[in-house]
């Protein structure tokens, strides 16, 4: 496992090492806001056999919303009412069936373990890692949906500039605070 674990971490620091090079920039999902706290909510109550918890189901699919405008069920073909009830092998059948494996190609990460995932996504310029480079807890909750916003088949990402504006302005915010306590005690 440390190999596999070692050839991962290498194989992440050769496409940080690409982005740098073009000069791309990332959208870090960990400075999301509501991403945090998701992911101290799974460390604390971690999915069993890949489900959450259906209250941890409906905070991801608030948060989703909020992030993305769509859940991770919104992601997936929406078969017709009528399919159960078509015979199987019939055209019209078929029709169906390649429009839903049609649909569920653009969705590449939903099976991926979430170490691919976050490399896949990596290199279409979306960032999965912890800041100790590790795979993000809420990757598998969270993967379809910047997939769909990324390839603008539904959804939408945030707005990166708005984003680092928000995280510039909570850091300037912390330092005053700190400053402000310094002084205090001086």
């Amino acid at each position: 496992m440390a190999s596999s674990y070692a050839e991962w971490k290498l194989r992440a620091s050769e496409i940080d090492a690409a982005i740098t090079q073009i000069g791309a920039s990332l959208l870090r999902i960990r400075d999301l806001e509501g991403v945090a706290e998701l992911e101290g909510k799974l460390l604390l109550n971690p999915p069993r056999n890949g489900k959450a918890s259906p209250q941890l189901a409906e905070h991801i699919d608030r948060l989703s919303i909020m992030l993305f405008g769509i859940t991770e069920e919104e992601t997936h073909f929406k078969y017709p009412d009528n399919f159960e009830s078509l015979i199987e092998g019939m055209p019209e059948w078929w029709n169906v069936q390649s429009r839903a494996n049609e649909f569920e190609d653009r969705f590449s990460t939903g099976q991926m373990t979430d170490d691919e995932a976050v490399l896949a996504l990596l290199v279409l310029g979306v960032d999965f890692r912890d800041e100790r480079g590790d795979p993000l807890r809420c990757t598998k909750f969270l993967c379809r949906q910047v997939e769909g916003a990324l390839f603008k088949v539904m959804g939408h990402l945030p707005d990166v500039e708005e984003l680092s504006l928000k995280t510039w302005e909570s850091k300037l915010q912390k330092e005053a605070q700190l400053h402000l306590s310094r002084k205090r005690r001086s």
